[in-house]
């Protein structure tokens, strides 16, 4: 029943935002998106799961939970401006918005001196607050695709749609017939064979019996295997990227590429491991240090593992590096 009704509110939600978002100007955006900040803090049982997740991990602080909702605030009025960016000229309000409010760190050049070598690069990072904004920036600099979960929702399909295509970033869909008879991973091969950036958010927990196990602020966890996988596959060099905040500027910081290594290091699977638990090992550094940037505390599938389903975690890691 819970589940039902939230599902019945997401998709009020986003056909009302479909609907508004046309109609707003960047000043209204701003405001609405500091009000749902604001009042997000204040939900009791939003407030509380979210400062439980972060308790759980020892990050929590009344300052960080209020400034976590002010990052959402910014995520979702950064929603708002890429679904009005299709009206008239407002996709280029989006642009000159994320350019001014997303800094590249000089790390983030990298990747186009990667591309050079006529294949595509893959980039692992978190679902970070305001990812739409950033994803429009980065798209300004590098030929980006986005790969992302399939929604059953016609609205929320629609709403995607519209934001990578006020964006220019390229996506690739989660649906059960996406790519046709090579699959997902074909057409994320084909996007790299064209040299494109490939970004995939893996910080989304499996169960045990699903992911590849990674050690995570002292748990053993389990992490989807393709970036890694495909990584090793294609050859294409593997990076990372995270961000630091000032208010409600970002700052995008690429690490890598994964060095380069000896083939025969304990076989492909061991490879994948490790080229997982680094995006692991990079997560739980940008968690320690930029705690309200991190979209997902307020997840399902987090809050599970959080409170100790054997499901997602292990509390005894067996993993050797």
């Amino acid at each position: 029943m819970l589940r039902s009704v939230r599902h019945w509110v997401t998709a009020r939600a986003t056909e009302a935002a479909l609907l508004a978002a046309p109609r707003l100007t960047v000043a209204a955006v701003d405001r609405i998106g500091a009000l749902l900040g604001d009042c997000g803090r204040h939900l009791p049982l939003v407030g509380r799961q979210v400062a439980d997740n972060m308790r759980a991990l020892g990050v929590y602080t009344p300052d960080v939970q209020r400034a976590y909702f002010a990052q959402l605030g910014h995520h979702f009025a950064g929603a708002l401006l890429a679904l009005r960016a299709p009206v008239e000229r407002r996709a280029d309000d989006l642009a000159r918005l994320a350019a001014e409010r997303v800094e590249l760190d000089a790390s983030v050049y990298r990747l186009r001196t990667a591309l050079t070598v006529g294949r595509g690069v893959i980039l692992m990072g978190p679902h970070i607050a305001n990812y739409l904004l950033n994803l429009a920036r980065l798209s300004q600099e590098l030929p980006l695709t986005v790969y992302l979960r399939y929604s059953r929702s016609a609205r929320r399909r629609a709403a995607k749609e519209r934001w990578y295509q006020a964006s220019g970033v390229g996506w690739i869909s989660e649906a059960a017939d996406a790519g046709g008879p090579l699959g997902r991973l074909g057409l994320m091969a084909a996007a790299l064979r064209s040299g494109r950036v490939l970004f995939i958010t893996p910080d989304l927990p499996q169960s045990r019996d699903r992911g590849l196990p990674v050690r995570f602020f002292g748990r053993e966890i389990y992490l989807p295997a393709g970036p890694a996988l495909l990584a090793l596959r294609s050859g294409a060099p593997l990076f990372l990227l995270f961000a630091t905040a000032d208010g409600q500027q970002q700052r995008l910081v690429a690490h890598g590429p994964y060095p380069e290594e000896a083939p025969d290091r304990g076989g492909r699977s061991a490879a994948v491991q490790r080229r997982l638990q680094w995006f692991a090992s990079g997560l739980e550094q940008f968690l320690r240090s930029q705690t309200p940037l991190w979209y997902l505390w307020g997840d399902k599938r987090w809050t599970r593992l959080l409170r100790g389903d054997p499901q997602y975690m292990s509390p005894l890691p067996a993993m050797t590096e």
